[in-house]
């Protein structure tokens, strides 16, 4: 895994931040938001595989 970030990329990081900085707290899903637009601006397939949610939200 030497290839893998060890820091957040600057514009993600600056786009979190701005988040942050809006009037109403910001939930996970608003993190998640703009992560995943970050991912399909930079043309990062989304994972083939289901991610890990909490157990009260499995189905």
């Amino acid at each position: 895994m030497n290839d893998w970030p060890h820091t957040i990329p600057h514009d993600l990081a600056a786009a979190l931040a701005e988040l942050e900085r809006m009037r109403f707290h910001a939930s996970d899903a608003d993190r998640w938001g703009v992560i995943r637009d970050w991912l399909v601006k930079h043309g990062i397939e989304a994972p083939g595989h289901t991610l890990p949610t909490a157990p009260e939200t499995r189905v």
